[in-house]
């Protein structure tokens, strides 16, 4: 039963992501990495085939447009597989709405899996939220 139970597990842990072209997965990697534009149809391509660098580009730009609801939907999706770059842009985007508390929240994630830029936006948050202003 054991091994019945871990094949299940296993093709269920597969079905949300779908493999990417490999010029596609190129793109997103340097749009991820280093920033650089892409056609928003490629990013959401790979975004719904579940790629979580693909949901964190597509959720910036779909945030830099204004589509904020999308943006948090995808974000989100990309910060429950665990992408910490998604969850600092997350809060990001709850810090500019001016929803502290998930703000914090998310940096407070990323900030727990080692990441300083989220350790500093929470020192400033927390100031800014005890209205010390540093």
């Amino acid at each position: 039963m054991g091994g019945l139970w871990a094949r299940w597990r296993r093709r269920r842990g597969r079905r949300g992501v779908r493999a990417l072209d490999p010029g596609l997965k190129a793109m997103v990697r340097a749009a991820y990495d280093e920033g650089r534009p892409i056609p928003e149809s490629l990013a959401r391509k790979a975004a719904e085939a579940g790629d979580p660098r693909g949901m964190t580009v597509y959720g910036i730009g779909l945030g830099e447009r204004g589509a904020y609801a999308e943006a948090v939907h995808w974000l989100g999706k990309a910060a429950a597989t665990g992408d910490v770059s998604a969850m600092v842009v997350l809060g990001t985007v709850h810090l500019d709405h001016g929803e502290l508390g998930e703000a914090e929240r998310h940096f407070q994630r990323a900030a727990d899996r080692g990441h300083a830029g989220a350790r500093l936006a929470l020192r400033q948050l927390r100031a800014r939220r005890n209205g010390s202003g540093h």
